[in-house]
């Protein structure tokens, strides 16, 4: 009997472990998620108890939570709104994550001659799990925005040529698993399917560029080119953003030429094998 005491008490033990193991893990989802959503609301900000009605969460949780944030800096509070937007930590923590690999620093003199030789818009777009983030932005002559809108914003993976470019260029099962990922999210943008993206992949990988003719956003067309470095699969693209009206028949060849010509040196400059 007393043995059976003592495995019920090992048992329970255990129990509580994995369940603060559990509420650990759902304090760290929701932190997270809180970030995501200051994100999207952007310098407006939001209030506490506008994020506890956005996340669905007791005003205690989302004052803990907040609280912990702002304490570390993720987050700000402005002190006349009472409302909190995402901390400067944040973008240190950005920039960093950026430059880890070396492209962001890697490919910023590319981005500057291709925004000069254009008078364009220029993006360098890194693949960030199912998503593509916005690395660096480099604006020309023309300024328009784009979808990811900021420096460290993101999209859905398919969505767009400079994501597009890189999808194509993953292994087909991988690219299968985030198409069917991003399924829903998907429908947000007009009549973007995950059929409609994966029946095109072909023809990007073939020409070796991706391209929006202003189908995605009315007005504003898109080219991008994968980086490819040797012997891995596409890590990024560049993107050139412009009004359709400027990209016409005869001016595509000569952005995807610059394009290319960009991508490459940089491709090379990844190769550890270079010389």
């Amino acid at each position: 009997m007393y043995k059976e005491f003592l495995e019920l008490g090992v048992w329970g033990q255990r129990m509580a472990k994995d369940e603060i193991a559990a509420t650990g893990t759902q304090l760290l989802d929701r932190a997270v998620a809180i970030l995501k959503y200051l994100g999207d609301v952007g310098q407006r900000g939001a209030s506490m108890a506008t994020i506890g009605e956005a996340m669905g969460l007791k005003q205690p949780t989302v004052h803990r939570i907040v609280t912990a944030l702002e304490r570390h800096g993720l987050v700000d509070r402005e002190r006349e709104t009472k409302r909190y937007r995402l901390g400067l930590a944040l973008f240190a923590m950005g920039v960093s994550a950026a430059d880890g690999t070396g492209l962001r620093k890697l490919a910023r003199p590319a981005l500057l001659r291709l925004a000069a030789a254009t008078s364009d818009s220029v993006y360098l777009m890194a693949r960030a799990g199912f998503n593509t983030v916005c690395v660096d932005r480099q604006q020309g002559a023309y300024v328009i925005d784009s979808l990811t809108g900021h420096i460290g914003g993101q999209i859905p993976m398919g969505i767009g040529p400079a994501s597009q470019a890189i999808l194509a260029f993953l292994p087909p099962a991988e690219a299968d698993v985030i198409l069917d990922t991003n399924a829903m999210l998907y429908k947000k943008f007009g009549s973007f399917t995950s059929r409609k993206i994966k029946d095109g992949l072909e023809k990007i990988r073939e020409q070796g560029y991706a391209v929006d003719d202003g189908e995605l956003v009315a007005g504003i067309a898109s080219i991008a080119v994968p980086i490819l470095p040797p012997g891995r699969d596409a890590i990024a693209s560049i993107a050139i953003n412009l009004t359709s009206p400027r990209l016409t028949a005869e001016r595509r060849p000569e952005l995807v030429g610059l394009l290319t010509k960009e991508v490459r040196e940089i491709e090379q400059q990844l190769n550890p094998l270079a010389t």
